[in-house]
């Protein structure tokens, strides 16, 4: 995947004086051009410049133009290079791309502050397509700045494929008196349920041991298992496939089930009446 990425930055070097008359880089190829991260390229998906041209449109092995209307708001020169600007590639993807690619570039945007969420939502309320305008809802209506990486992004995406409800993102836990224990990536509270990216670059954060890193972690966990909660550990291979996030979701199915006896039973003692 990383070798797939450096692929495409060479081909749109390659191409930066070679498009057609009147094409602008786009998509994936504009991402590069403005410093934002291509989240992940699909198993099979060779590195390909992608383009707008507004009078036709072509594939070949090395580059897709789409035929689209550019208007000169929506042009920008970057680098020196002639690209759609930030807002209409993210308008753009979140069209073509699938959900979860839309959503992690969307976020990202959010969180390096080029844009807000309400100026995306004014944009795409202003260009509504012809085609695929549902997409774009969807991707609104998954946008979340508090996720803090493309994986999470990622990850909160996949909760909604898989149908894993009730995970928030950055919820703090603490212990029976009230003490800070740790902020999770995700949580279910409801049925104690935790699920953690787990990047390998978290232990090298600020310059830290990476062995005293994976220790504290360690220990965090523990707490956290002392405290009723299943805690699941996603890789990066993991958000790609469906093992993991089936089990997950049986962890809350089953979390909730608990919940629901343990409720029921506090009332019979108490004399209640559900």
């Amino acid at each position: 995947m990383l070798k797939r990425g450096e692929d495409l930055r060479i081909m749109v070097r390659s191409y930066a004086d070679d498009l057609p008359p009147g094409a602008v880089f786009s998509h994936r190829s504009a991402l590069i051009i403005h410093g934002l991260p291509v989240p992940y390229f699909s198993r099979n998906d060779a590195a390909y410049v992608e383009a707008a041209h507004p009078k036709f449109g072509v594939r070949r092995t090395s580059i897709l133009i789409r035929k689209r209307d550019i208007s000169d708001d929506d042009l920008v020169i970057a680098n020196g290079i002639r690209t759609t600007s930030i807002m209409r590639t993210l308008f753009d993807i979140s069209r073509d791309l699938p959900l979860a690619f839309a959503v992690a570039v969307v976020d990202e945007a959010v969180r390096q502050s080029l844009i807000t969420v309400r100026e995306f939502e004014s944009y795409c309320a202003s260009h509504r397509p012809r085609t695929n305008q549902s997409r774009i809802a969807l991707v609104l209506g998954n946008i979340d700045p508090r996720r803090e990486s493309v994986a999470e992004s990622i990850s909160s995406v996949r909760f909604i494929e898989y149908s894993i409800p009730g995970f928030e993102p950055q919820v703090v836990i603490r212990d029976e008196h009230g003490n800070f224990v740790a902020r999770t990536d995700f949580a279910n509270e409801h049925a104690g349920v935790i699920a953690e990216f787990d990047g390998a670059g978290k232990y090298y954060l600020n310059d830290a041991d990476p062995k005293r890193a994976f220790e504290l972690e360690r220990r965090r966990e523990y707490r956290l298992r002392n405290l009723g909660y299943v805690v699941f550990r996603l890789t990066w291979p993991q958000l790609f496939s469906a093992e993991l996030f089936m089990r997950l979701k049986a962890a809350v199915e089953e979390g909730m089930r608990r919940r629901a006896i343990g409720e029921a039973t506090s009332r019979q003692r108490s004399g209640r009446r559900p």
